[in-house]
């Protein structure tokens, strides 16, 4: 009987070993997302911000903040410029580095990409499915003053805007359930439904999908072993996508897409 107590005391000891263990795991995953959501802050038209701005767009509290940004600046990652605005760190060039040596496509891609800018003037993309969203992982900027432009490497939806629907096309049931998940005005029929629709015609047409005002065209971009790894877009204002351009668009996107399928998009194919 003793010795059976003793089991009891052992394991209930266990028990709470394991409670705090996993308490410590919930910590640490939390304290790393709000320090991806403290970095989330930082973009092209916010280099820097200040301690008021992160405290009041994270709402955390300020003593929260602080010791975040104590973290991240311990590590290289941001930077304080002594007057209470802090701004990204010099640690994340090694980051930057690495990340384009994976995630770039080839020169003879980029090519591509350039002669579609040359001829048409319209800003072009290459996206990527990452689990339910989509980022830019290579962009020519149009030549005209009005364009459109979208950071590389920042999330967007996969439900709006053509490279999201050709993306769709490839994606699983799971992946539109997921999507559905995250936008909850997206239905999933109609996200099934319309991936269908481009999946059959080869192209995605969309004007203000995505922002008012902008118009895309999009084509599959597909893998050695035919999967659709990423979508090529040509986007810009709606005032220039006329239905008498469109259709040249189309053609010109499409094939495009078809050559780079053909060629490959370079070191990023293996991540797809």
């Amino acid at each position: 009987m003793v010795y059976i107590n003793h089991l009891v005391v052992y394991d209930d000891r266990m028990a709470q070993s394991q409670d705090a263990a996993v308490a410590r795991a919930d910590g640490g995953v939390r304290s790393v997302a709000r320090a991806v959501e403290v970095l989330d802050l930082f973009d092209r038209e916010h280099p820097l911000r200040t301690l008021r701005e992160i405290v009041a767009l994270t709402e955390l509290p300020k003593t929260t903040v602080v010791r975040l940004l104590s973290t991240l600046e311990a590590l290289g990652l941001v930077i304080d410029r002594g007057d209470s605005s802090f701004g990204p760190g010099a640690g994340f060039l090694r980051w930057v580095t690495l990340a384009q040596s994976l995630w770039d496509v080839s020169a003879r891609v980029r090519d591509v990409m350039t002669r579609l800018v040359d001829v048409h003037g319209e800003t072009v993309n290459i996206y990527v499915r990452r689990d339910a969203i989509r980022v830019s992982i290579a962009q020519v900027e149009g030549t005209a003053t009005v364009r459109s432009v979208v950071q590389v490497g920042v999330p967007y939806s996969l439900a709006s805007g053509a490279a999201g629907k050709v993306l769709l096309g490839g994606a699983s049931a799971a992946v539109l359930h997921q999507v559905v998940e995250r936008e909850p005005e997206a239905r999933f029929e109609e996200l099934r439904r319309e991936a269908a629709g481009v999946l059959e015609a080869g192209y995605a047409i969309t004007h203000g999908d995505r922002e008012l005002g902008a118009s895309a065209v999009a084509a599959p971009i597909r893998t050695a072993d035919g999967r659709i790894g990423a979508a090529l877009s040509m986007s810009g204002p709606s005032s220039r996508f006329t239905a008498d351009r469109v259709g040249h668009y189309v053609d010109a996107v499409t094939a495009a897409a078809t050559e780079i399928s053909a060629l490959g998009l370079g070191p990023v194919e293996v991540l797809l």
